[in-house]
């Protein structure tokens, strides 16, 4: 089926002793008005959130441009921050020191709302019991055509949601999903959603990125089936709870459940 994939992705630095540095004022561009990249086509775009740096890349409903977009921008990255002498952190949520955080852009997280597509409620807006704990997304933007919204969201939480509940448990990742990540996370846009559970542990590896894209087409493809309306309350409410306090063993066996696939050797996104 047609359907078209993006994504914004955040990432955190550290200088080369180690230390969590916070990027205000060092990247350029803002969430109203992004920064294009110099010699890329459109969309491929920086901005400051926060303390991260925050990309985007063009939306495309052809599996190998997402993973080669994605992977443009993982170049980019390292090279923006190596101008500064920094590197890339991996990690999903990171306690930054207290120096790093005098500034206002620093304290100022994003203040447009995202929804719950189960509850089909406004999420609180989290707080955090450490104040300096800053986190990174890696959200998806799908373009759905002719699929319902909130079936397209809950699908998502069943073919990527509970999947990186496995593959995404790291203590910076736990940390995470305790403020953001939550099942169901998402805001409509005009061309359809942006599913906001995922961190950013899928940008560094090129199998992880390929699995995104897959698992992304197989749950539009079972909203488009309706199959999202035969959920019973058990089975939604087992997919949220997994998702929501990070359960592996409950992971494995809804996935197994609904045969939804975990990244395998040498996975390669060709679907078109």
């Amino acid at each position: 089926m047609e359907f078209t994939i993006g994504s914004d992705v955040e990432v955190f630095a550290r200088n080369k002793e180690g230390k969590a540095i916070a990027l205000c004022g060092l990247i350029g561009g803002t969430k109203q008005k992004p920064r294009q990249l110099k010699d890329l086509q459109k969309g491929f775009m920086v901005q400051e959130d926060n303390v991260s740096l925050e990309y985007n890349i063009p939306a495309t409903s052809l599996g190998f441009d997402f993973c080669y977009y994605i992977s443009v921008m993982g170049n980019e990255v390292n090279k923006i921050l190596s101008g500064l002498d920094l590197v890339v952190s991996k990690e999903s949520s990171i306690h930054f020191d207290d120096d790093q955080l005098q500034s206002e852009q620093a304290k100022v997280f994003g203040c447009e709302p995202d929804y719950n597509a189960w509850t089909k409620m406004e999420n609180r807006k989290p707080k955090a019991v450490d104040p300096n704990l800053r986190t990174a997304g890696g959200h998806i933007h799908v373009g759905t055509g002719k699929v319902d919204m909130i079936l397209g969201i809950r699908a998502m939480d069943l073919f990527l949601g509970v999947p990186s509940v496995i593959l995404d448990n790291s203590p910076a990742s736990v940390a995470r999903r305790e403020l953001y990540g939550k099942a169901g996370a998402m805001r409509p846009k005009p061309y359809g959603f942006e599913y906001r559970v995922l961190s950013n542990f899928w940008m560094f590896d090129p199998k992880l990125t390929a699995w995104v894209y897959q698992n992304t087409h197989d749950a539009m493809v079972w909203a488009r089936k309706g199959h999202g309306n035969d959920l019973t309350i058990g089975q939604s409410g087992a997919i949220q709870e997994c998702i929501n306090t990070g359960n592996v063993e409950q992971a494995h066996a809804i996935l197994k459940e609904y045969g939804v696939s975990l990244p395998s050797e040498g996975e390669v996104a060709t679907k078109k």
